[in-house]
């Protein structure tokens, strides 16, 4: 057996061994990408924006893309949202779009804004946006963020009704299947707005830190509300106003709060916010993290 040889053989059992490996590490990621449906896992999601983007809002630097955000939290679903003017100096998200997505390729159901942070759009984005259903498998449906202005009177949404229901004709047009998601505050649900939420599939109902402890009143609001409309909870892992940490016993609340509800059949999803503050070594985002792992296997 002459030295060549021995090479080859190594090389072999290397390759053997190495295909092994990734063959187990594939198995184990598709487990984790793509849960079984009916359980906890697969109607868990995180709210993401381009890497530092929140920098202006919380003081500190991020390096978290939003696939990393999605990998280290363990879960599947993504909403990927567009900066604000304010934020995107320190980071947003650059056309073309579809590059992006390769990242995402991995995670099972993929949203994209059309209306970003503090309402940013623009007619280029949108067009952007429309043509990601056809080159991106995992695609289903477009995110309203900051959408509603929170005014009674005069511009009620950055967008008009008819020009909502043009681009809503347009995106089930191109993918017949994909859902219009909006952001929802508890500050918003007593306003005018049901002939735009006529419009929307998904509403994502988020409370301030100081309003945590009337999710259930909240959820009633929104359900008298909004009838037609899908349920989200959307949680904070940070308070934006402290620029630290959301408590961990409020962490928990929402958290386990939303799992009863998923539970009740009472929401559909549970969306977690968001990948720029979750390397800033926030004790509540270690605890969701942990949370996740522990309940995520279960079965609704």
């Amino acid at each position: 057996m002459n030295d060549s040889t021995k090479m080859t053989r190594r090389a072999a059992l290397c390759g053997m061994a190495s295909v092994g490996a990734l063959a187990a590490a594939g198995k184990a990621a598709a487990q984790f990408l793509v849960p079984p449906e009916g359980t906890v896992r697969d109607r868990l999601w995180i709210f993401c924006c381009a890497a530092n983007s929140d920098f202006p809002n919380i003081g500190r630097r991020s390096v978290m893309t939003p696939a990393e955000g999605a990998f280290y939290l363990g879960v599947p679903n993504i909403i990927m949202v567009q900066s604000s003017a304010k934020e995107a100096p320190y980071g947003r998200l650059q056309p073309p779009f579809a590059q992006y997505t390769v990242a995402l390729r991995p995670l099972k159901r993929v949203v994209w804004s059309v209306v970003g942070s503090g309402g940013f759009s623009s007619p280029e984005e949108t067009e952007e946006v429309l043509a990601l259903p056809k080159t991106t498998p995992n695609f289903v449906g477009v995110m309203l963020d900051d959408f509603f202005t929170g005014s009674k009177d005069g511009q009620r949404a950055k967008w008009s009704v008819d020009e909502l229901a043009r681009f809503r004709r347009r995106l089930l047009a191109i993918r017949k299947d994909s859902k219009i998601f909006a952001t929802y505050y508890v500050s918003q649900m007593d306003l005018p707005l049901s002939d735009y939420l006529e419009l929307i599939d998904v509403v994502t109902l988020w409370s301030s830190p100081k309003d945590l402890a009337n999710l259930e009143a909240n959820l009633k609001r929104a359900e008298a509300s909004a009838p037609k409309c899908q349920k989200m909870l959307g949680c904070y892992v940070a308070d934006y106003r402290a620029k630290q940490g959301l408590p961990v016993e409020l962490m928990k609340l929402q958290s386990e709060t939303g799992l009863r509800w998923l539970r009740q059949g009472k929401i559909e999803g549970i969306i977690f916010l968001g990948n720029t503050t979750m390397d800033l070594g926030f004790e509540s985002v270690e605890w969701t993290r942990q949370w996740i792992a522990q309940v995520g296997g279960e079965k609704l």
